[in-house]
């Protein structure tokens, strides 16, 4: 399907040639709504003005081809945000660097894993960063317990693999129900703009995150503590972790 380009301007000032929205969101095949949401993230810069029209170019489309590749291969906004350079990494200490470009090197399955997840990415210079530092943390202090590096990153990925179904499921059932008690949310009325639209889906976005994150920690927090330690008193003390190259030592 032939796009038609918008044309603006006196051919004598020079032809401006750009897409708007909705053509852009058709040759790409991505809703303008979508489009809008990656400027509002960063990921896509804003148009440029004519006038009353906004228009995007070649560079537009460029860039939301690369998204919607990165997201057919599984990898989340969080991520391409890294990747893209959007989102910078945690200030990450030079150990914990040095540490991710080995692991990068020696467990690239590892690494593309909790990269798909959110939790690493990689700089525009192709540095291994920390995109969410709080579950690398989390895993990591797994070395209390004499678990090593890579086990640790190991069961890190494992659990987001076993939650992020759970994730949707709940995401979806939660949001639902929640508009179920507070049918506002669901904005029956016209808005002035597409951005209070976003701004009210971003919103809402986080207070559905921020619910589930308490009410999942309380939950395992309720359930942890018996039930690690029935499984200790039954096993007998965790052994000693085998050595797992040189990650192990640096756990």
């Amino acid at each position: 399907m032939t796009i038609d380009r918008v044309t603006t301007g006196p051919a004598s000032a020079g032809t401006a040639v750009g897409y708007t929205v909705e053509e852009l969101a058709r040759k790409v095949g991505m809703s303008a709504r979508n489009i809008r949401a990656h400027q509002a993230r960063r990921l896509l810069a804003p148009p440029v003005r004519r006038g009353r029209v906004a228009l995007y170019d070649d560079s537009h489309v460029r860039r939301l081809e690369a998204i919607l590749t990165l997201q057919r291969q599984g990898f989340n906004l969080v991520s391409i945000e890294a990747m893209l350079g959007v989102r910078g990494g945690d200030d990450t200490p030079d150990g914990l660097t040095a540490m991710l470009q080995r692991l990068a090197a020696e467990r690239p399955a590892l690494t593309h894993a909790l990269t798909r997840h959110g939790v690493i990415g990689r700089a525009p210079d192709g540095t291994v960063c920390t995109v969410r530092p709080r579950p690398l943390r989390a895993a990591l202090d797994l070395h209390r317990v004499r678990m090593g590096t890579v086990p640790a990153l190991q069961a890190l990925s494992e659990v987001l693999d076993s939650v992020r179904p759970l994730a949707d499921e709940l995401v979806a059932e939660v949001t639902a129900r929640m508009l179920t008690l507070a049918p506002e949310l669901g904005g029956g009325g016209p808005r002035p703009s597409w951005s209070d639209g976003d701004r009210e889906t971003i919103l809402l976005t986080q207070g559905v995150v921020n619910v589930l994150t308490e009410a999942f920690r309380l939950a395992v927090e309720h359930q942890a503590e018996a039930h690690i330690a029935g499984l200790l008193d039954t096993n007998g003390p965790p052994p000693t972790p085998v050595g797992d190259g040189v990650l192990a030592d640096k756990g």
